[in-house]
């Protein structure tokens, strides 16, 4: 993954080959298969690319097909559905090594004025006085804890303990999340680096009624992915990312997560994915 700030938006300038296709550079990694997060975030990216000036988008929705390779760049693939008077909607396609990987659908819209509510942040201790994921997770997974040591480029506290929650959420988890580092004044690349930590920690919420973690005896995979922009965010302040699992069941499981910054709540995820266990020996 990459090491530093400055590799992530490495990783999220896409070149633009001809008229509506891009492709993203691979990012340095560990893991044997490319981070959902990254294909999530250089789509949005894509997506904007082709957008007319001054739309933002507003909702994605995608779907994790394959694994992608984490040795090669990836392809995506922009079809213009519709320029309304509003809204635009786009289709992203992202093809690696001939096979498609990954697809989006996203929606954007002009900016306009109308009514407005939100609900609070939950209370949660500072971030200051929480601990780091790489503490948390080292006490509870040993040696399995190093395959999350790789997301160096975003900084990521723990405000409550695995389902430390409301009581009728046996899943739950609120993590303190922002790019290590301050990003460049671009709002199309704060949108992707908010898409890019949306995935990081919303899949292992499903996990925590079972007493299990990602690693030996796991497998696990984004399957698909969806996400609500509601407010204009820096993502390189202090975000509150709070998630809950409602459900798990037919070796998946179900989370919801809202993103709240200084201002309010900036997003909305929602993701389902694989959680099989196996046998581990």
């Amino acid at each position: 993954m990459p090491r530093t700030i400055d590799d992530l938006v490495a990783v999220l300038d896409l070149e633009q080959i001809e008229p509506d296709l891009f492709r993203g550079p691979a990012a340095q990694t560990r893991m044997q298969r490319t981070y959902g997060g990254q294909v999530l975030a250089q789509s949005v990216v894509a997506a904007y690319g082709t957008l007319p000036e001054g739309r933002v988008l507003h909702s994605l929705h995608a779907q994790f097909l394959e694994a992608g390779r984490a040795d090669s760049p990836i392809l995506y693939d922009v079809l213009p559905t519709r320029d309304g008077e509003h809204f635009s909607t786009r289709l992203v396609t992202a093809r690696q090594g001939g096979r498609r990987i990954f697809t989006m659908g996203c929606s954007a819209q002009a900016p306009e004025p109308g009514l407005d509510h939100a609900d609070p942040a939950p209370e949660v201790p500072a971030p200051e006085d929480c601990p780091a994921m790489s503490e948390v997770l080292a006490r509870h997974l040993g040696p399995n804890a190093r395959m999350f040591g790789q997301w160096e480029e975003l900084e990521v506290r723990y405000a409550s303990a695995p389902g430390d929650g409301p009581p009728h959420h046996r899943a739950s988890l609120a993590v303190w999340v922002r790019a290590n580092g301050r990003l460049p004044d671009d709002p199309v690349l704060h949108q992707a680096v908010l898409a890019y930590l949306s995935d990081l920690t919303i899949l292992s919420v499903s996990l925590i009624p079972h007493g299990l973690s990602y690693g030996p005896g796991m497998v696990a995979a984004s399957l698909d992915h969806g996400m609500w922009f509601h407010r204009p965010v820096r993502a390189d302040d202090w975000m509150l990312y709070d998630q809950i699992s409602p459900s798990a069941s037919g070796a998946r499981g179900f989370s919801l997560g809202r993103i709240f910054s200084a201002d309010g709540l900036a997003a909305t995820a929602a993701q389902e994915g694989l959680i099989r266990v196996v046998d581990a020996h």
